[in-house]
């Protein structure tokens, strides 16, 4: 049997991308040159592109990006921290993934990779566990969205979440899908000062909701809201990138005044109500949580696997992670130190 394989896409053709994978319905918002541009500019990424081929015939492709970190040359597809749900593979007939797999390890050696991280709903567990990638396993809520029927939608949310979301409307809270760059700002001093109080720094600098804003607003694939009360007072923002299947929850802030009006309750209804006016089909939250549970979501397992091509690549990933976790609170608590006497956290 001939080695399935990963050619690098020319440029003739890279430049083309969009058009290549439009016909793939495993082809998602994460894979779109949009986004793959996004990730470049916010993460300083190399950007890669290849075919998947299967003796001489091309079955789908793959992108991903390669960064270093210290001696480490990794590929994500995506990487855990880009904000990326998913990514991986663009294939839509049923191919051996034992072969794709041990075309990405070949793909390792010729790069160089100490790492590989990839996911992607239609990856089998078996498969991956099979061939030594490790699960990080999580959870998420999906809201079914019925198109185009508000109501029908509407009824999904849990009955005390709908009266908290009528009292917001009764309140005068509006909501608008606005293109003024500086939503991302407001986001972010919203999320600044929620993190702040929970003794944490953002894990992501203020560039990259403006990043997300430059690049997906112009193209239709973002939803940037802004709640008000009755006086015209942005109570919350919050940031969703779409395509014309599924809204993602990207992030989400508010004051901590103005918090009896429930704006976090209609700013996520709100953004339900758009995607369902849009003919969109779901909503992922992109997480669990008590919060999150009450807009009639399925709670659903989603699997991010990596493989570590060594023992320094695998330790050095596990020290990395603890470092990041306490690196926020450090960062946190120097903020406080930072600030004039009165300022808010």
């Amino acid at each position: 049997m001939t080695a399935m394989h990963l050619d690098p896409l020319p440029a003739e053709e890279a430049v083309r991308w969009d058009e290549l994978v439009a016909p793939y319905e495993t082809r998602q918002l994460f894979h779109r040159q949009v986004w793959l541009d996004y990730l470049a500019a916010s993460r300083g990424l190399d950007i890669r592109k290849w075919s998947i081929v299967d003796g001489n015939r091309r079955v789908g492709y793959l992108c991903g990006g390669i960064l270093r970190k210290g001696p480490f040359r990794i590929l994500g597809s995506p990487l855990r921290g880009w904000g990326t749900n998913f990514m991986g593979p663009i294939v839509d007939e049923a191919i051996d993934q034992s072969r794709l797999l041990a075309a990405l390890d070949t793909l390792a050696r010729a790069e160089r990779l100490s790492m590989i991280e990839i996911e992607h709903p239609r990856l089998q567990p078996s498969v991956l566990a099979a061939a030594r990638y490790e699960d990080d396993a999580d959870r998420t809520y999906v809201v079914p969205i019925v198109p185009f029927d508000a109501e029908a939608t509407f009824e999904r949310i849990h009955s005390k979440k709908r009266n908290q979301i009528r009292k917001a409307m009764k309140s005068g809270l509006t909501v608008e899908d606005t293109d003024d760059p500086a939503v991302a700002d407001e986001f972010y001093d919203r999320f600044q000062d929620l993190m702040g109080h929970k003794s944490l720094a953002p894990p992501y600098p203020r560039e990259y909701p403006r990043l997300l804003f430059r690049h997906l607003k112009p193209a239709g694939l973002l939803l940037s809201l802004r709640v008000r009360d009755a006086s015209g007072r942005i109570l919350a923002n919050g940031l969703f990138p779409h395509d014309d299947r599924t809204v993602y929850f990207w992030g989400g802030s508010s004051w901590q005044e103005g918090r009896e009006l429930n704006p976090n309750d209609y700013l996520q209804w709100s953004v339900i109500r758009l995607a369902c006016e849009r003919g969109l089909q779901s909503y992922n939250m992109c997480g669990p949580g008590r919060f999150k549970a009450a807009f009639g979501g399925d709670l659903v397992d989603i699997h991010r696997w990596h493989k570590c091509f060594g023992g320094a690549a695998r330790w050095a990933r596990r020290g990395y992670e603890a470092y990041f976790k306490a690196g926020l609170r450090v960062k946190a608590q120097w903020s406080r130190l930072r600030a004039p006497s009165g300022a808010a956290a």
